[in-house]
Order: C-alpha cells, then sequence, then structure tokens
C-alpha cells in the first residue's frame, strides 16, 4: 500500500471513530435528559399522590375535626412530603438545561413539605386551630401548584427545545394539583382583582426562591461565589392570599466586614396564586474567602398575619 493510501484509509478510520463517538455522546446526552424529565414527573405525581390520596383520605376521614384525625397516618404523610422534598434537593445528574426547571421542583415540594408539617403539629390543638391552620395550607400547597404549572413546565419545555429533544415532551404528563380543594370545602380559587385593601381577606407574600449568580441559596445555605460571579440576587416572590397586593417590596442585605449594603425593589402588583421574579444587584463583593451574611425580604404587606415565609438569611463566600 502506498503512502498515500495509508493516509487516506487513516482519515477514513479516524473520521468513522469520530463520527461513532459523537453520535454515542449525543445519545447519552439525550438519555440523560429523559431520565431527568421522567425522574422529575415521578417526584411530582408521588408528590400528588401523597396530597390527593393519603392526606385527603386522612383530613376527609375526621370531618374537620382534629380529634379524629389518625395522628400516625398524618405523620406518615409528613414524612413522605418531606422526603419528596430532600430528594428533588439531593438529586444529582441534572442536565445543565434543565437547572432552573428543577429548582422550581424543589421550591413546590418545599412548600408543600414545610405546610403539611405544620398542619401536622397543628392537629395537636384546638379545633379553631387546626381549621385556621388547613386554611393557610391550602393557600401554600395552590401556591406550589402555581410554581410546577406556571413555571416549572414552561421551563421544561423550553429546556427541551435548547436541547433539540422537543420530541421528549411527551414523557411530560399534565401536573396534577396537590389536593382535590373542592372536597375539603374550598371550592374556587380567590378571583382576581379583589380590592388588596379588604381587611378581611386573606393576605400573604413570601419568598417562593432564591439564587445568587445563577445558584440557588436555601435557608441557612452557603453560595460560594467564583470567577465572574456577581453578587446579584433574584428573588421569587409569590402572593399566597385571596387578593391582588400592590408595591410589595423586595429586599437583600449583604453584610461584608467593610460594610452593611443593602438594595430594593419594589413590585407594582403581584396577583393572588402568582409568582414573579425580580433582580437586585448593585453589590459591592467582599474580600477573598469572606463569607458574608445575607438577608432577603419581601413585604410585609398590609393585613398579612403569617410572616415567618418573608425571610430568608444564609451566607455568601467571595472564593477566587
Amino acid at each position: 500500500m502506498t503512502l498515500v493510501g495509508s493516509l487516506l484509509l487513516l482519515i477514513v478510520v479516524f473520521g468513522f471513530i469520530f463520527f461513532v463517538a459523537r453520535g454515542c455522546v449525543a445519545t447519552q446526552q439525550s438519555t440523560q435528559v429523559r431520565k431527568y424529565v421522567t425522574s422529575a414527573d415521578s417526584l411530582l405525581s408521588d408528590s400528588s399522590n401523597a396530597g390527593r390520596g393519603e392526606l385527603q383520605h386522612v383530613l376527609s376521614n375526621a370531618g374537620g375535626d382534629p380529634t379524629k384525625l389518625d395522628d400516625d397516618a398524618l405523620a406518615q404523610v409528613a414524612n413522605r412530603t418531606d422526603n419528596l422534598y430532600l430528594q428533588a434537593l439531593r438529586q444529582e445528574e441534572i442536565p445543565p438545561e434543565f437547572e432552573d426547571a428543577h429548582h422550581y421542583v424543589v421550591t413546590a415540594l418545599a412548600i408543600r413539605s414545610e405546610a403539611t408539617q405544620k398542619l401536622t403539629q397543628a392537629a395537636s390543638g384546638d379545633a379553631d386551630g387546626f381549621e385556621g391552620e388547613l386554611a393557610t395550607a391550602v393557600e401554600d400547597y395552590r401556591m406550589s401548584d402555581s410554581i410546577v404549572t406556571n413555571y416549572y413546565v414552561p421551563a421544561v419545555k423550553h429546556a427541551l427545545e435548547s436541547a433539540g429533544q422537543t420530541s421528549d415532551q411527551a414523557y411530560l404528563e399534565e401536573p396534577q394539583s396537590f389536593m382535590d380543594y373542592g372536597a375539603l370545602g374550598f371550592d374556587a380559587a380567590p378571583v382576581s382583582g379583589t380590592a388588596g385593601s379588604d381587611p378581611n381577606a386573606l393576605h400573604g407574600v413570601q419568598i417562593t426562591g432564591v439564587k445568587v449568580a445563577g445558584k440557588p441559596m436555601y435557608q441557612g445555605d452557603n453560595v460560594v461565589l467564583t470567577g465572574a460571579d456577581e453578587p446579584t440576587f433574584a428573588v421569587a416572590v409569590g402572593n399566597g392570599g385571596e387578593v391582588p397586593e400592590t408595591n410589595v417590596d423586595v429586599e437583600v442585605i449583604l453584610n461584608t466586614s467593610a460594610e452593611r449594603q443593602a438594595k430594593s425593589k419594589t413590585i407594582a402588583r403581584l396577583e393572588p396564586k402568582r409568582v414573579k421574579m425580580v433582580e437586585v444587584g448593585g453589590f459591592i463583593p467582599g474580600e477573598l474567602d469572606e463569607s458574608a451574611r445575607v438577608t432577603v425580604e419581601v413585604g410585609p404587606v398590609e393585613y398579612e398575619k403569617t410572616r415567618s415565609n418573608n425571610t430568608l438569611s444564609g451566607t455568601v463566600t467571595f472564593g477566587i
């Protein structure tokens, strides 16, 4: 075989190896995407089963009387919602295109877990206290439904389009609400447009998620910023009340060793059962390897009673 012939053969061999390897990588990426979509869908499906099946059954059997609640069954539901949240929080191998979408899954499951834990604790109290906590839990559950429907699903569809796998939308099932609220006596979601100044209506805003330089920050969490990361905060604010809220304040406080920095934004109008994202930036970074305390606050709005979910605290470490 001549030298030219040998070179041509080598080119053909290397070309074949390249295209085979490229095809394998593409297949692997496609499999990872499909695996994530089915995994996230399974988490949300299990969550709805815990609500519409187990929790619904426990509450229906009690007929609104906390003394008739099956405490063990209620505790099992609380443990299940918490396990599903932790499973989503610790999930690995999330394709880069789906990181934003997964953040919404974690947020929704966190809201359901916390609301169910509080409902379980209230079951040992008086009937009036339990009834009030149930109403609050239903508002939180509806908020989580809104996050899944209005934010997670569109984010997944966008990610599939970006990955060139729109055909995999067939694996994305229509999400169910966490519970059948009508069966509990909470028939209809409040109608938008009710006067926000109504003292008799349920009022309440809350933080549904925070990201720093695109990285999720949870309660008590530490986020490490490196390279070109800027201390810019994306804050998702939800309205869990019955009426629209106007002029909702969002403030981020960054305490570095040099100074206390406070920046704020205002949401002009936030409809009930909706979430809006605002970006708060303009902070001066701290020193290298410094961990600075961060406090994110939303609201409170007029007539708001529950304020425990209006604040999120954590730290930001300024790395290399």
